[in-house]
């Protein structure tokens, strides 16, 4: 049996989302015992309860599991849609403050599972504490078809780079950003394997209106973004998860990833798998693989 807790708390001054999935008996029947704990960053177009099934499978197993809506995602407070690092970072370590507060969480075991831009998050955080003497960190990560490197085009990255310079000029004078209809081309690109799990992931209102109105420069980072440059610096273990059948972000960016990184690592890519791997056909087998990192790490 899991339980809930719907909590929220700040982070760059807004206010962020979460649900915390707790075991509900202590570990070993044990009352004083602390418990570890994997905070869920959603990646772009996104939102938190997209990974209940997958918190829920973790307390089931006496982990603490927090799924977050990120900033101006979900919930959560920030500018609609936007996927900035410097604001989802910042997230992470207020979940991780947050969670080493808790009365039944052990601060020294805490992980993160990052999906997509979501992992893109995971990753900049473990680089950002590698040179941080901040006591509160993250101990081991699970990255799920994570965006490292720019996935379009160059042709489309010049296109891109362009309007967000024009967007934040927008920005200055008028206080938001450019807005691009990009839901046909996004559609095009199968994100399951899983034709069912695909048309109501498409379908999704939420997916619908974010794309529809995608925000540039403020989401230009789930596109183009360079943090394949500086995993080598994570000293924490990683493991490496990757739909084999992923066509938003080739496979080929998890082995980059893998052979980057210099920490203990391991690679996984799952056949019959796309880019939202937590929901397709092998949804189960990247559960399993994550608990079984976690059992290892933390």
């Amino acid at each position: 049996m899991v339980r809930k807790e719907y909590l929220q708390f700040k982070s760059l001054g807004d206010e962020i989302k979460c649900t915390l999935f707790l075991p509900d008996s202590p570990p070993n029947n044990s009352a004083v015992s602390l418990i570890p704990a994997v905070i869920f960053c959603h990646g772009a177009i996104d939102y938190k309860e997209h990974f209940f099934e997958f918190a829920e499978f973790l307390a089931d197993n006496g982990y603490a599991a927090l799924a977050m809506d990120m900033h101006g995602h979900g919930e959560s407070e920030g500018a609609r849609y936007n996927v900035r690092m410097k604001q989802w970072v910042p997230d992470i370590l207020a979940g991780i403050k947050y969670l080493s507060m808790h009365e039944l969480i052990d601060s020294a075991r805490i992980g993160a599972v990052g999906f997509s831009s979501g992992g893109t998050a995971i990753l900049e955080a473990a680089i950002q504490q590698s040179s941080s003497s901040e006591p509160l960190a993250l101990k081991a990560l699970v990255t799920l078809d994570a965006t490292v490197k720019t996935i379009i085009s160059p042709v489309e990255t010049v296109v891109f780079k362009a309007i967000s310079g024009l967007g934040r000029v927008k920005r200055k004078l008028l206080g938001h950003d450019i807005k691009i209809p990009l839901y046909d081309l996004a559609v095009k690109l199968p994100a399951s394997c899983n034709p069912e799990v695909n048309d109501a992931f498409h379908s999704d209102p939420y997916f619908e209106k974010g794309y529809k109105s995608y925000p540039l420069p403020g989401a230009v980072e789930s596109l183009i973004i360079d943090t394949i440059k500086r995993v080598d610096k994570i000293t924490i273990p990683v493991c490496v998860i990757h739909g084999e059948e992923d066509r938003v972000d080739s496979p080929d960016t998890a082995r980059e990833l893998f052979g980057k990184l210099k920490s203990k690592k391991e690679l996984h890519i799952i056949p019959q798998s796309g880019h939202i791997g937590h929901l397709d056909y092998q949804k189960k087998k990247i559960q399993n693989l994550a608990k079984s990192w976690f059992d290892s790490c933390l």
